[in-house]
């Protein structure tokens, strides 16, 4: 498979899981919705495959029926302006889906612990910091539910709290995700140094790519690091 097509089956599984631990994925023919009751993730609805306007009706009736669901279309032409737009939706923001194929490890200057979740009171710790992180939630009971498929990882320096990061594998493929240092640790070079702990630990368990969601901000410290541009995703509310 092409490296757009690995990264995007990485992101919408990743979603799935989530959805499936509380009953909330639903996947039709022509899209899937994944949401969480009292969390702000997933809450995703994508389409499945071609975009016709019946499916775009339908994504926006589900998306009345819970205000609280986003849609994430994947413009994999990678063109700077999407046909959505007239269609009734809004952009709430947009992400660089990128690639690296593993071979190189990468230099690291500090010893990171990645503490991976294993049981409620560190998915708690987690849940939390990822909050102050990023001030949306994602639910502790999910996490709870999902790790021993998804990996959730406190990151820490000796015994002082960085952020959090989510490890999630598929066809040889290790999803990068959630990677948020907490305020008190920002402009201390930990994002650089997570990437370069975990990309060399995806190397040592013989992983072939990572892929991950960058944020507009971010997006230049992983080109500089060799991640190349796979799509774009856009995510949209309704237009009021």
């Amino acid at each position: 498979m092409k490296k757009t097509t690995l990264n995007i089956h990485n992101l919408v599984l990743l979603w799935e899981l989530a959805g499936r631990s509380s009953g909330g994925f639903k996947k039709g023919t022509a899209y899937s919705v994944s949401t969480v009751e009292n969390s702000d993730w997933p809450n995703r609805i994508w389409v499945n495959n071609t975009t016709s306007q019946a499916t775009i009706q339908d994504i926006k009736s589900e998306m009345n029926d819970n205000n609280q669901i986003t849609f994430s279309h994947f413009n994999e032409e990678n063109k700077e302006t999407s046909v959505m737009l007239d269609r009734g939706f809004k952009i709430k923001s947009l992400q660089y889906g990128m690639s690296l194929s593993l071979n190189s490890k990468f230099n690291i200057d500090n010893n990171l612990i990645l503490d991976r979740v294993h049981d409620t009171m560190n998915a708690k710790f987690w849940s939390q910091a990822f909050y102050e992180a990023f001030r949306y939630k994602i639910a502790a009971e999910t996490i709870t539910k999902t790790s021993d498929t998804i990996e959730y990882y406190l990151v820490k320096n000796e015994q002082t709290l960085v952020g959090t990061i989510i490890l999630f594998v598929t066809n040889n493929t290790v999803g990068i995700h959630s990677l948020g240092i907490i305020p008190s640790q920002r402009k201390k070079g930990y994002a650089r140094e997570i990437m370069n702990t975990v990309l060399n630990m995806a190397i040592d368990r013989n992983y072939h790519l990572a892929t991950l969601q960058a944020s507009e901000m971010a997006k230049n410290m992983y080109a500089k690091m060799g991640f190349s541009l796979d799509f774009m995703m856009e995510n949209y509310t309704l237009k009021l």
